[in-house]
């Protein structure tokens, strides 16, 4: 008992930093500066946005008008897709016994272990690629920072926790996460859901609020009906989903029936609205850098997009969820 409620006291010292920044960034004053920014920054960089395919073009139309767009790997095309669906599904089925004992165990949120993507760099570079780049930017809006990739691995324990209950990621204003899926998913497999509805309460105005929300929560902010604008997002094995995880309310579904892996890959802008709530995937710094150092000038800010922001934001060290 003394040992948990030590470690809790450690955590809260370690985030504290993150979360006065937080609270900081969202006091009356600074929300107007940083918004009044961030227009300007939209504004001027829209002559420089990627002119996209007209394959790629109808991704971003679905993602302004309904946060989400839903297809596969096979439709998608991009070059080393299919090695990259082997590689991960290889590592999620060596993965199961650890994950289910992790998540025996009291674990909130599983996934592979980093090393073993920086071990397998083809999945890490698959989301640099210039046509994920040019989707991320022209819905975003901005040049986009590439926050890496994540094999998360949900058990079929039922359990409502973390990520499987209603939130919204709080890197930045807009996101993109491209998920792939790594086995078939189907209503008892834990799919990915969001509500199709932008709570316009979240905003420079009116701020920034994080917190979990309940059916009463989303009901004050996305009105008594939003149930029927759910997504529940199944399909077989290869399944690719383009959505905005900062704007729109998502959770995976708990899984009930049998376990979901899937590769998370995540975009924002390259200052984003808080950088000190970014670096989710838990691949060191240096490992990045490294997987980074030889590819064009493009992929490199995307993957080191830290180096851009000013040194009071880089000193502040990453919250963890």
């Amino acid at each position: 008992m003394i040992s948990e409620v030590f470690e809790q006291r450690a955590r809260w010292l370690r985030d504290l930093p993150a979360r006065t920044a937080l609270k900081l960034c969202n006091q009356q004053r600074i929300r107007g500066i940083l918004g009044k920014r961030y227009d300007e920054a939209l504004r001027s960089h829209v002559r420089e946005l990627p002119k996209l395919s007209e394959v790629d073009a109808p991704i971003v139309e679905a993602l302004n008008r309904d946060g989400i767009y839903m297809t596969s790997l096979d439709k998608l095309g991009l070059p080393g897709g299919d090695t990259a669906f082997q590689v991960a599904a290889k590592l999620a089925q060596g993965f199961a016994t650890e994950a289910r004992a992790r998540a025996a165990s009291g674990e909130t949120f599983v996934f592979v272990p980093p090393e073993e993507i920086v071990s397998n760099p083809d999945l890490f570079l698959l989301g640099l690629q210039d046509r994920l780049l040019d989707i991320a930017e022209n819905y975003i809006g901005l040049a986009p920072a590439y926050d890496g990739v994540v094999l998360n691995y949900t058990v079929a324990d039922g359990r409502e926790i973390s990520t499987r209950k209603w939130h919204r990621d709080w890197e930045d204003r807009r996101m993109l996460k491209v998920a792939i899926y790594l086995n078939d998913v189907d209503a008892g497999g834990g799919p990915f859901q969001m509500i199709r509805r932008h709570d316009s309460m979240q905003n420079d105005v009116d701020g920034f609020d994080y917190s979990l929300a309940d059916d009463r929560e989303l009901e004050r902010r996305l009105g008594t009906t939003f149930a029927q604008d759910v997504v529940s997002c199944e399909g077989p094995a290869g399944t690719v989903i383009f959505t905005d995880t900062a704007r729109f309310f998502h959770r995976g579904k708990p899984a009930t029936a049998r376990d979901r892996s899937a590769l998370f890959y995540s975009y924002f802008a390259s200052h984003p609205r808080h950088p000190f709530l970014c670096e989710r995937t838990g691949m060191k710094r240096g490992d990045i850098a490294r997987l980074s150092r030889d590819l064009p000038q493009r992929q490199r800010d995307a993957a080191l997009w830290r180096q851009q922001l000013s040194p009071a934001l880089r000193i502040i060290p990453p919250a963890r969820l």
